[in-house]
């Protein structure tokens, strides 16, 4: 990803207009136009100093905010330089990949695009917590979060197992029906995909139940198989009490 392509993604997450960046900035003690802000994000110019880059990622709320600062300076390095960093960032992905690999199992293709799409800092950060290391518990920890941040299923902290649950009502129905035992596992929420059967809480109740997932112009939709129950809207992911996917279930005859 480019500094032009963080930029922006930076920016369309924080849902604020360019002037109000530029303004923020301006509160900062820095003075940019929402003209000059919209050609860094464009590509027009070269990536600009290591204060306007981290100020930019504060007023937008970056999650990562040094990441943006350190591509800068990578697409402004000498050439020599920038060949070394990009060197130790495939050789990180590759120890990355023999570790997670190690572990009695191949890697998906999900996780092996992530892993090549992982931009040099986020590599080292990475590479620092699991490859020095020895430990069979870190190891797995590697698997479950490169499982999880690739938008896959993982076994739930508590004593390794999945979790279980009777499904009570027919709202999944055929594809799921009442007195079924569903399994689900946690996953991350901002990497649910479209069709996904997710078991959450509904209204404040503590009788767990299941819908389809659906993100449809900026809302999540929950939407069940059977169209005589209830479907739920929220205005993101975060808003559901939520207890993760559905990975298997089994019906009793």
């Amino acid at each position: 990803m480019t500094y032009a392509e963080m930029l922006t993604q930076i920016i369309e997450e924080s849902g604020l207009s360019l002037r109000v960046i530029a303004k923020r900035c301006s509160d900062l003690n820095l003075n940019i136009t929402p003209s000059y802000i919209s050609q860094l994000k464009n590509g027009k110019l070269p990536p600009p100093t290591d204060e306007v880059s981290l100020t930019l990622a504060k007023v937008c709320s970056a999650k990562n905010q040094a990441y943006l600062v350190f591509q800068g300076y990578l697409e402004k390095a000498p050439p020599l330089m920038r060949e070394y960093m990009l060197a130790s960032s495939t050789l990180n992905k590759v120890l990355l990949e023999t570790l997670y690999k190690g572990q009695g199992g191949g890697m998906g293709a999900e996780a092996e695009k992530y892993l090549r799409d992982m931009d040099i800092l986020a590599a080292m950060e990475l590479s620092s917590k699991f490859v020095s290391t020895d430990s069979s518990r870190a190891a797995s920890d590697l698997i479950k979060d490169i499982t999880l941040a690739c938008g896959g299923v993982t076994k739930a902290d508590t004593e390794g197992e999945l979790s279980t649950f009777y499904v009570s009502d027919n709202a999944m129905h055929p594809f799921i029906p009442a007195h079924a035992v569903a399994w689900v596992m946690p996953t991350r929420r901002d990497l649910l995909k479209d069709r996904d059967v997710l078991a959450f809480y509904p209204d404040n109740r503590k009788t767990p139940i299941l819908r389809r997932y659906f993100f449809v112009k900026e809302k999540v939709i929950l939407v069940p198989d059977n169209k005589a129950y209830d479907t739920y809207f929220f205005d993101s992911a975060d808003e559901i009490d939520y207890i993760g996917k559905v990975v298997s279930f089994k019906v009793d005859l």
